[in-house]
């Protein structure tokens, strides 16, 4: 396990861009999949980072971490994204200790999403996580607040309205054609892209679209 011991509640950060500041094109070029994030993870000791994660979606990345200075995040992110360092310093949002927590608690129960009480972005923490945890790159001090998050996700999702509606983008544009278009049975539906979202939006075609 790198990341052991337990730090001082201001050596986690996390630094950001997402769909609030930056454009489709802009968030792509800082988008990590799953080739990258293993490199991420293993450049990061060379960068003093032992601990960390990253999500990366759609609407944002966000890199995670136990550090002293949160520029340590910034560099090993750029020096593995397509986009440039400079501009992702211009764009970024950074957060320390309880603003960074409070942060990933807002994220992962949807209140930071673009469509408000976005639930499917709990899966993407865990697994973000999972992916690092395997990786000996999560220790004990975040996976605690990981816990803490999933149990209020869990929470909110069972005792309140927030995700009782529209609670993806997959699934608001079936619900924007339900809605708006009328006949909508009788059109037909050009989908573009089979990534995640176009695959949960074709299920939502299928599933709640009149035949």
């Amino acid at each position: 396990m790198h990341g052991s011991s337990t730090p001082d509640i201001s050596r986690f950060q996390v630094a950001g861009i997402n769909y609030k500041k930056t454009d489709a094109d802009i968030r792509g070029q800082y988008a990590i999949g799953p080739e990258k994030y293993e490199m991420i993870l293993a450049g990061a000791p060379a960068f003093g980072v032992s601990e960390l994660f990253i999500l990366s979606t759609c609407n944002r990345t966000e890199i995670y971490g136990i550090v002293g200075d949160v520029a340590q995040l910034i560099d090993l992110l750029c020096a593995y994204a397509e986009g440039d360092e400079k501009t992702f310093r211009s764009l970024a949002y950074v957060k320390s200790g309880h603003s960074a927590i409070e942060h990933l608690f807002n994220v992962s129960a949807g209140l930071d999403s673009q469509i408000l009480g976005d639930y499917e972005i709990i899966g993407q923490i865990k697994q973000a996580v999972k992916f690092a945890k395997e990786r000996s790159f999560i220790g004990a001090f975040t996976e605690r607040i990981v816990n803490c998050i999933l149990q209020s996700s869990k929470t909110i999702k069972n005792t309140t309205e927030l995700s009782g509606g529209t609670v993806s983008v997959s699934f608001s544009a079936v619900q924007y054609l339900r809605q708006n278009v009328q006949s909508v049975s009788h059109k037909s539906v050009l989908l573009c892209g089979i990534g995640k979202i176009g695959r949960n939006t074709c299920k939502n075609l299928v599933d709640y679209l009149p035949v």
